[in-house]
């Protein structure tokens, strides 16, 4: 499992810093959990899809930040 798979897990199910990466990967190697969490490094949400998108095909719409 990738460290930055094993990071996301610790964030988003709150692990203590104490559990160690070989642990977290062997208690959630297969899990549904374990796969969102490497989509979730993979995908953008499907809002700033939409807004690249329209950056893209109305440049002039973009957010002034």
């Amino acid at each position: 499992m990738d460290k930055a798979v094993i990071d996301v897990i610790r964030k988003k199910e709150q692990l203590p810093d104490s559990m160690t990466d070989s642990k977290i990967a062997r208690e959630y190697k297969g899990t549904y959990t374990a796969a969102r969490a490497a989509v979730s490094l993979e995908h953008k949400p499907l809002d700033q899809v939409l807004a690249d998108a329209m950056a893209k095909v109305l440049p002039f719409m973009r957010k002034r930040k």
